[in-house]
């Protein structure tokens, strides 16, 4: 997991095994103005009297949160994350979309705003594959399973899983 901290006190938080293409941004929330008052402007950043004559300018900006990105995520080529959203473990986001929202984990989303195109499979596969959390384990044990992570046969994978994790659905 990766974390970065802005000026502004949030945070960029980046899960494990994340494709993230080129030109993808993520504004952060010093990237916000001030809508509390009639004008947005940032005179501040002329320094001296004008800085003198406004109010703290980092303290009159919404505050949105942090970004997370979960696990397993994959997020197209130029995509804009906007301040305060997590996106799911196992989410896809077309290229050139707008993320102002949360996205669930294992779906896909694309658009400006993004929208939901579909689930990438369905409520017990996705249970499964979150109970598994496959991005968090020990190397060797991942090794091992690769082949069943990267399997097209997904009645198959699913039938593993339950048996692995011991869930009685399955």
């Amino acid at each position: 997991m990766c974390c970065l901290i802005a000026e502004f006190g949030d945070k960029l938080i980046i899960g494990k095994f994340c494709a993230i293409a080129s030109g993808t941004q993520f504004i952060m929330g010093h990237a916000n103005h001030r809508m509390s008052s009639v004008t947005t402007y940032p005179f501040h950043v002329f320094g001296g009297a004008w800085e003198d004559n406004t109010p703290p300018h980092l303290s009159q900006l919404p505050f949105k949160g942090d970004i997370v990105v979960g696990n397993d995520v994959w997020i197209g080529r130029g995509s804009v994350i906007m301040p305060g959203v997590t996106i799911g473990d196992g989410a896809i986001i077309a290229a050139h979309s707008v993320v102002a929202k949360d996205v669930e984990p294992y779906t896909i989303v694309g658009g400006n705003p993004i929208r939901l195109i579909k689930k990438r499979f369905d409520h017990q596969m996705t249970q499964l594959l979150l109970k598994l959390r496959w991005w968090d384990l020990e190397p060797e044990k991942l090794l091992e399973i690769l082949p069943l992570l990267c399997s097209p046969d997904l009645e198959e994978v699913k039938k593993e899983l339950s048996r692995m994790l011991g869930d009685t659905q399955g």
